[in-house]
């Protein structure tokens, strides 16, 4: 046994997914926050007991997941552990396949090393692949796994997810690329699972959205019905009635489109009808962010087409009349004091249902929200906000944002205004509760959403939703995908 003593709480659900996971290949279904790591180190204790000379592999996506995966490992056993990743020189990493039995890697460097002969999978007697519902079309999960059960002289992979049990078709591709042959699946209220739970109550709060942002909206949405227009004039969606187009119509036409041009079809009515698809799916942005985010962010947007806009798309639009109107309009109202009510409704909670002692975490969509919000949480008594976004164009480096994850549990901060980033994977202990600044269409996010607040404690979630606008939308649809 490798497993430091008393370190482990016993679970009944745990010992249960584990006695069907150390000799079969297992996908493992739980939500977040509900101990998926304790399965897999019963399994890795299990393996490398069993095949004394053998080594295991830990996937994860991102390198903070991987440095936080190795932390906690470091904690619950006994056993040689090896860290690696693309900033890793190859002759480092080679010496940590060498010299260690359970190393911990990003997906991408393991990949590069299959391909440069870095790695032999003959010693490997197990493969954990967490957040394993990547493990579809090109991700580099797929071809691991595959290379992993051919080369092992005693293969066994596992992999974990959050991923809800009603999105049936995709865990069975997941199973098939990771040649799955057994699914544990276990929710909040299975019998084994019940008595580890913490409560957790969810009120939802409506909105409703003020005369001045109705305007924009109403004007705005015309805008859009025009571009749709143009569309039909260059014989696109001509057939299709206007109130049938929506974003997810002129998304599929683009991708279309382009394949056309990519082929060799350049002529007129292919390059017009990608501009102003380009054109539809800005405008499409815009309106989620003035009805579902906030004026300042809706404004900066419109003021950065105008302003820095370099392509012929921005180009057009910064040249329309209705583009000046949208700005000057939004400017106008803000100058006056009115932003989205989800602004003050954050505030209300924080003043209401939060103390300083307390932890919580606002989750939105976008980083233009995330400034927005943090200035508007700032002026809260109490209120210690950090902003937790991910790497992409001016974001947080890998290393800054284990540092932030590191202060919040430690309560220097202790309000997190955080992107997706910190949706998926990452351990974030202690958050007292949690506030959906918008809802989004996927059951598995608002699951992974879910699963940070109340680890340790009873949590409160609050969601916010604009009446009228995708917020409705989105909400029912995540609702039906995690309850199917």
């Amino acid at each position: 046994m490798s497993i430091r003593k008393g370190k482990i709480e016993e679970r009944e659900y745990q010992k249960n997914i584990f006695e069907n996971a150390k000799n079969s290949n297992t996908l493992v279904v739980l939500p977040t926050g509900l101990g998926k790591t304790v399965i897999s180190v019963l399994v890795v204790d299990y393996r490398l007991s069993k095949y004394k000379d053998s080594m295991a592999l830990f996937l994860a996506p991102t390198k903070p997941l991987v440095s936080q995966h190795y932390k906690t490992f470091s904690a619950l056993m006994d056993v040689k552990l090896g860290m690696t990743s693309g900033e890793t020189k190859k002759a480092d990493r080679q010496n940590v396949y060498e010299t260690s039995r359970l190393i911990f890697a990003t997906p991408q460097t393991v990949e590069n090393d299959i391909e440069n002969g870095n790695i032999d999978f003959s010693d490997f007697s197990l493969l954990i692949v967490d957040e394993a519902h990547h493990t579809v079309g090109n991700y580099a999960y797929v071809k691991i796994a595959k290379e992993y059960m051919m080369k092992s002289a005693h293969p066994l992979i596992l992999g974990l997810t959050a991923s809800p049990a009603s999105d049936q078709e995709k865990i069975n591709l997941i199973c098939r690329n990771l040649s799955i042959a057994n699914v544990e699946i276990r929710g909040e209220d299975d019998p084994d699972v019940a008595p580890y739970v913490k409560s957790k109550t969810i009120e939802e709060i409506r909105l409703e959205l003020p005369n001045e942002i109705l305007e924009i909206i109403s004007y705005l949405k015309i805008f859009i019905q025009e571009q749709v227009v143009a569309l039909q004039h260059v014989g696109l969606l001509k057939d299709a009635a206007l109130n049938r187009i929506n974003r997810r119509t002129i998304l599929m036409l683009q991708k279309s489109l382009q394949a056309r041009m990519f082929s060799g079809n350049r002529n007129f009515y292919t390059i017009r009808g990608i501009i102003i698809t380009s054109k539809l799916l800005k405008l499409y942005h815009a309106l989620n962010l003035i009805s579902t985010q906030s004026v300042g962010a809706f404004n900066r947007f419109i003021q950065k087409i105008i302003n820095e806009g370099t392509s012929k798309t921005d180009k057009e639009l910064a040249k329309a009349e209705q583009i000046r109107w949208l700005f000057e309009k939004s400017q106008k109202i803000l100058d006056s004091g009115v932003e989205h009510p989800k602004l003050k409704e954050l505030s209300k909670i924080l003043s209401d249902s939060f103390s300083s002692e307390q932890k919580a975490i606002i989750f939105t969509q976008y980083r233009d929200t995330v400034d927005v919000i943090y200035d508007t949480v700032r002026r809260n008594e109490g209120v210690r906000p950090v902003k937790f976004i991910g790497q992409g164009k001016s974001g947080l480096s890998q290393k800054k944002q284990i540092e932030i994850i590191k202060d919040f549990e430690a309560g220097v901060y202790n309000v997190l205004v955080s992107t997706s980033v910190s949706e998926e994977g990452m351990s974030i202990k202690g958050a007292d509760l949690a506030i959906f600044y918008e809802t989004v269409p996927s059951g598995i996010r608002s699951i992974q959403r879910r699963g940070r607040v109340g680890r340790f404690n009873a949590g409160k979630i609050f969601i916010l939703i604009t009446e009228g606008t995708n917020d409705e939308g989105y909400y029912w649809v995540s609702k039906e995908k995690r309850v199917r």
